[in-house]
């Protein structure tokens, strides 16, 4: 774990390829599979880690939305957020997970994350997660939030 730990930072320094960092720890006791989903998973949560530091100096009224896929492959909490359409960061964080997935998603090589509303994406589709949702009887996401402290 620990030079898995050291392969991804020394990648991340010198601005390797996540291909290559995976070459890097192809020795470790990991199989290719396992390698690929920690490096990918790694350099997601590093991306989402940095869009939550800048969320942090834009104004309270910035909108955001979650994008990414929305397939068979999407995770219940993924759809959900992705359906919900534009909030404010203090509403991201009174979802359940709210303030988790700014930084991690929805887990282990989540294809989502937050970002500004206002950029096209074609990863934005809040009505084809809906419809996904539905049809999965997924209760929505402004529904399931944290109890206030």
């Amino acid at each position: 774990s620990a030079q898995v730990q050291q392969q991804l930072a020394l990648g991340s320094f010198t601005g390797l390829t996540a291909q290559e960092v995976v070459a890097n720890i192809t020795d470790a006791a990991l199989s290719p599979t396992q390698v690929q989903t920690l490096v990918t998973t790694s350099l997601n949560n590093y991306s989402r880690s940095i869009t939550a530091s800048i969320m942090e100096e834009e104004p309270d009224d910035t909108l955001y939305w979650y994008i990414g896929p929305v397939d068979g492959r999407t995770r219940d909490i993924c759809m959900r957020y992705v359906s919900i359409g534009k909030i404010t960061q203090k509403e991201i964080q009174k979802l359940d997970n709210g303030q988790y997935s700014l930084t991690y998603g929805g887990g282990y090589n989540c294809r989502h994350k937050w970002e500004v509303a206002g950029k096209k994406s074609e990863f934005y589709k809040p009505k084809q997660a809906t419809k996904f949702r539905k049809d999965k009887g997924l209760p929505d996401a402004t529904v399931i939030t944290k109890k206030e402290d």
